[in-house]
Order: structure tokens, then C-alpha cells, then sequence
């Protein structure tokens, strides 16, 4: 596009040609849907919740004023039972196409970590946190839908860019990526991206299944 403008002189015009604007510095995130979900859905829904049973991770004390829970999950444990294995081969599938999308490493082949359930109520939500320094998070909606709340990346370099003087109008929730959720959706980005979920404002629960995707470090000591 080229933009004239009248020269100090006031006789004559100057043409100026605009630059290019580049985006680098990428933050690249995965989504995908479980193939024929709508098939196994009530079937992955009975077992997420049945995996709560004696198995409720520590920390699930948030409640509402009147003392109801609005958050629970279990302990990340659920890839080391069988009744998971369908879903673990699913979640391996895709882990391992975002892993290559990411450039990691190829030495080493990654897996899942950790599988978990969440199961929140109405009026629930789930705090800004993040997987550090796991490669991978992600989470596949069981049963999910925006009323009962999106999933917010949060900008890692919004400490910076805070300063600018964006256009509020525009964009009001500048510092965050909203992703729309449904069921059967399986959503990943990088350990390190801090994120939460609004709240539910449906009138039944939201269950979702949390995993943690990448490899197992050991740090060896000293050989001397």
C-alpha cells in the first residue's frame, strides 16, 4: 500500500511505501476432537467419575459461602488403569504430533505423565495455574460447553506488554487467548502457559479429564 504525504515545503508530494509486520516469537498450541466421541462420551463419563471413589486428590478444600464444593479432582493416576488404556492411546496419538509441531526433542519418546479427573459444579471454576515444568498440559472435555466455562490461555509476556496502550474496546481480556470448549475436544499448549476456566454457570457439572504429556527427568549427582 503506498501513502502520500505532503512534503515540509507544502509544493510537492512524497511517497511513502509501508512496511511488513512479522509475528514472531509464536506461542503454538494443539486442538483436535477424539474421533466418534459421541460413541463412547456416556461410557468415559461413568468411569471418570467412578475414578473419584477413594481417590480424591489433597487440596480439594474450595468451597462457596454455603459451604458447597465447587472444585474436585482426583489423584493423577488414572493412566496407570486399565479401564483408561482407549483414552491413553488417543492422548498419545495427538501428544506426540504436538510434541513434533514444537520441534522437542527426538532422543527421547515422550508419554503421558499423569491423567486425572475434574469434576466441577455449578458455580465452580478453576484457578490460574500452570504444569511447570511439565512439556505438556492438556485437557479433553468429557462433558464441556462454554456456559459451563472456557478454557483462558494467559499471554506469558503480559508483564511487558501490559504497558502498551492497548485498545481495551477491541479486546477486552487483551492478556488471554479464550479457547471454545465442547465435548470430545482435547486442547494442549505448553506446561509453562499459565491459564484457568471461568466459571461454570450451567446447571450441571462439568467433567473433564487433565493430563500432563512429555518425559521424566533424572538428574544424576556429581561422578566424583
Amino acid at each position: 500500500m503506498t501513502h502520500w504525504v505532503i512534503d515540509a515545503s507544502g509544493q510537492g508530494k512524497t511517497m511513502y511505501k509501508k512496511g511488513i509486520v512479522r509475528s514472531i516469537f509464536p506461542t503454538l498450541i494443539y486442538e483436535a476432537q477424539y474421533d466418534n466421541f459421541e460413541n463412547v462420551q456416556q461410557s468415559l463419563i461413568d468411569r471418570a467419575l467412578a475414578s473419584f471413589e477413594n481417590n480424591l486428590a489433597p487440596g480439594n478444600d474450595y468451597f462457596d459461602k454455603d459451604g458447597n464444593d465447587i472444585f474436585k479432582r482426583t489423584l493423577p493416576n488414572l493412566h496407570l488403569r486399565p479401564e483408561f488404556k482407549d483414552v491413553l492411546e488417543v492422548l498419545d496419538f495427538h501428544g506426540k504430533a504436538y510434541w513434533d509441531s514444537l520441534d522437542l526433542t527426538t532422543q527421547e519418546e515422550p508419554y503421558i505423565l499423569q491423567l486425572w479427573a475434574n469434576d466441577v459444579p455449578p458455580g465452580g471454576f478453576t484457578a490460574s495455574h500452570n504444569h511447570t515444568p511439565i512439556a505438556i498440559g492438556g485437557v479433553m472435555y468429557l462433558d464441556a460447553d462454554p456456559l459451563k466455562g472456557n478454557i483462558h490461555l494467559e499471554d506469558p509476556t503480559h508483564m511487558v506488554k501490559e504497558r502498551l496502550p492497548y485498545n481495551w474496546q477491541k479486546k477486552p481480556y487483551v492478556y488471554t487467548e479464550e479457547i471454545q470448549v465442547e465435548a470430545g475436544k482435547i486442547v494442549m499448549f505448553p506446561g509453562y502457559l499459565m491459564h484457568h476456566v471461568r466459571s461454570n454457570r450451567s446447571t450441571t457439572n462439568r467433567i473433564v479429564l487433565g493430563f500432563n504429556y512429555g518425559l521424566s527427568w533424572t538428574y544424576k549427582s556429581k561422578p566424583y
